[in-house]
C-alpha cells in the first residue's frame, strides 16, 4: 500500500511540474483538438486552417517559435475528414472520432 501511494504522489507531482499553456477554442472531435494542441505543444505559434468545399479541412502549423525543433508536428499537414468523404492517397490516418477521420502528410 505504501508503495502505492508513492507512485501516485510521483506520478502527480510529475504531471505538475509543465509550465506550457496550452489555448485553443475545443471543439467536438477530440482528434482536431489533440493535433491542435500537440502542435501548439511542439511549439506552433500559429495553426492555419483552411476549408475546401468537399469536407476537408487542412491544417498546418502557419508561425512557429524560434526555439521549436522540428517535429512532424510542425513540418507535415493534417487533414480534418467528415465520414463519408474519400480519403487521399497521398495521408496516413492517424485518429478518428464520431465526427472525423484525422490525416497528415508531408508537406509540399
Amino acid at each position: 500500500m505504501r508503495k502505492l501511494m508513492l507512485i501516485s504522489v510521483f506520478t502527480m507531482l510529475g504531471c505538475t511540474t509543465s509550465t506550457k499553456k496550452i489555448s485553443f477554442n475545443p471543439t467536438n472531435s477530440m482528434c482536431l483538438d489533440s493535433t491542435v494542441a500537440n502542435m501548439q505543444a511542439a511549439g506552433c505559434n500559429a495553426v492555419a486552417v483552411e476549408k475546401t468545399l468537399y469536407g476537408i479541412t487542412r491544417l498546418y502549423c502557419h508561425e512557429k517559435s524560434n526555439s521549436a525543433k522540428d517535429s512532424a508536428w510542425l513540418t507535415n499537414e493534417f487533414y480534418a475528414i467528415a465520414f463519408g468523404t474519400s480519403i487521399p492517397e497521398d495521408t496516413k490516418p492517424i485518429c478518428t472520432d464520431p465526427f472525423l477521420v484525422m490525416t497528415s502528410a508531408e508537406r509540399d
